[in-house]
């Protein structure tokens, strides 16, 4: 898990307000993962589902436990690694 302070300074980005904060996260991944085509579908405006299909590479393998975590990254280790993120979702 993250420390603390990292986690207190990203903690807001949390937060889902409705189903379009869904879409826009799920398209950062998308595009993140270098996706080119990407394709998103809804039902009752995202309300009862939302599937997002892309050709992007994914995650490795062995970030797969750390997804599952609460408040893990494989991509930030101390706070000062926000000043350096390359990538939509962290």
């Amino acid at each position: 898990p993250l420390p603390k302070d990292v986690v207190d300074r990203i903690a807001a980005g949390e937060v889902v307000q409705r189903p379009v904060s869904v879409v826009k996260e799920l398209l950062e991944n998308s595009l993140d993962a270098d996706s080119l085509r990407i394709d998103v579908s809804t039902v009752r405006g995202g309300l009862d589902s939302i599937t997002i299909i892309d050709d992007g590479t994914g995650m490795r393998p062995s970030d797969l436990l750390l997804a599952c975590e609460r408040h893990c990254t494989s991509k930030l280790v101390a706070a000062d690694d926000l000043r350096s993120i390359r990538t939509f979702g962290f």
